[in-house]
């Protein structure tokens, strides 16, 4: 099995090439910025929407604000037959690319 975590530099150089992520911030947080390709799926509703969410055929890096939760909830997929890893420092210490929502122009 691969290692619990994974450092953002090996995602950023390609060292680490999660096949789907899990962001479990909450959904305003979300909204502002995420890896790209991520799904959002809150903490607190992991344990009954998050394997729904995922397949179980590819690995999963699990995200978070610091790391914390990230963790836990990877240890719990795994528990679930997913092949999870978790980030971390979680999004405060991510440094790779981000989606963000286009801004309006003001006429």
């Amino acid at each position: 099995m691969t290692p619990l975590a994974v450092q953002p530099w090996q995602v950023v150089c390609g060292e680490v090439v999660p096949q789907q992520i899990l962001d479990i911030r909450q959904p305003e947080l979300f909204a502002r910025a995420h890896i790209p390709g991520a799904v959002n799926v809150p903490y607190g509703e992991v344990q009954a929407r998050g394997p729904a969410a995922l397949d179980t055929g590819r690995t999963v890096l699990v995200v978070d604000p610091g790391g914390a939760r990230a963790a836990e909830m990877a240890v719990w997929l795994r528990g679930q037959g997913f092949e999870a890893t978790y980030l971390e420092g979680g999004m405060a210490a991510w440094t790779g690319e981000l989606s963000r929502p286009r801004r309006r122009r003001r006429p």
